[in-house]
């Protein structure tokens, strides 16, 4: 068999120093520049705008719309200024547009301001919220407002809300919930008016349902359903609010029950800026949610009924 041999090449001493002296220089450059992007300050050239910031809660059948307009100063640590004067507040809808004046009145020494209409609010109807104030953009935002339904209870569940002393089962009360609300919250309560024997007048309260401070609100289901109200914790509430009634010469007895609704503007406002949101949420950049169109400014415009069944005990 015919003899092979493989060729062996030998590289010159000269190229294998060059190679490792750019070696040492390629590690010390890669070194160099990450030194510099972990020590460097990072200095966007970016200019700030200062933005609007505007908070107005539009209640199913009011007859008043309140605006709140401040001013956001700060880019990089948000904080919010002195009240913006001299806007334009513009509500448009039905029977509208209609402009917000610039109000001021103080109270225990503070003095507060915002910009306010006598102006009527239809439920189910949509308005558009928009304001104007030179050296910023326009804020705008629009909210649909949850229709309100007044909770009425059956001649069975009325029977034992006036006289729960022999009552053995929870009361059954029917809820009714607009399709434009996100959240509900149920309250009731016994209330006591009345004045004492120098005509000093008192009110006095007695939760049955209180308000869970944490989290106030259900998220809707169905707009159209059944719950209880314990039948022990209203006679308790029934029976504090009658020894109240007895230290008065005159007054009166009262259960309320109170359906509040807020549309998905508000609750996705409320779950992102309280500690009692869920930590399934899923979170961004921006913590707390705004309607304002076009992050032109920050806030919300947001929509709610709140509707009180009032029952005359005695």
């Amino acid at each position: 068999m015919p003899n092979y041999h493989t060729p062996s090449y030998s590289i010159p001493s000269e190229i294998r120093s060059l190679s490792r002296r750019a070696g040492r220089a390629l590690v010390v450059l890669i070194a160099s520049l990450t030194f510099l992007s972990c020590n460097a300050p990072f200095k966007p050239e970016v200019r700030y705008t200062p933005k609007l910031n505007v908070y107005s809660i539009l209640f199913a059948g009011s007859h008043g719309v309140y605006a709140r307009v401040l001013s956001l100063r700060d880019s990089l640590s948000p904080s919010v200024s002195q009240p913006v004067h001299d806007a334009s507040v513009l509500l448009t809808g039905p029977g509208m547009p209609v402009e917000l004046a610039d109000t001021s009145y103080v109270t225990a020494g503070d003095t507060m301001s915002y910009y306010y209409a006598p102006t009527t609010i239809i439920p189910g109807a949509s308005y558009t919220l928009s304001v104007t104030r030179d050296g910023y953009p326009t804020a705008t935002a629009t909210v649909s407002v949850p229709n309100g339904y007044v909770t009425i209870p059956d001649q069975n569940s009325y029977s034992t809300l006036i006289n729960p002393k022999t009552a053995s089962s929870d009361i059954p009360l029917k809820i009714d919930l607009s399709s434009l609300s996100s959240a509900w919250m149920l309250q009731i309560y016994v209330e006591c008016r009345g004045l004492d024997a120098s005509g000093k007048f008192h009110v006095g309260y007695f939760n049955v349902i209180p308000v869970d401070t944490l989290r106030p609100f259900t998220e809707v289901g169905a707009t159209s359903f059944f719950t209880t109200i314990d039948i022990d914790a209203y006679r308790s509430a029934y029976k504090s609010g009658v020894q109240f009634a007895d230290s008065l010469k005159l007054w009166h007895l009262y259960t309320n029950i109170v359906v509040t609704q807020i549309d998905d503007n508000l609750y996705r406002y409320f779950i992102t800026s309280t500690h009692g949101a869920s930590p399934l949420l899923m979170r961004t950049d921006k913590i707390i949610f705004s309607n304002i169109f076009d992050n032109a400014g920050t806030g919300i415009v947001t929509g709610a009924s709140v509707d009180t069944t009032r029952i005359f005990l005695f």
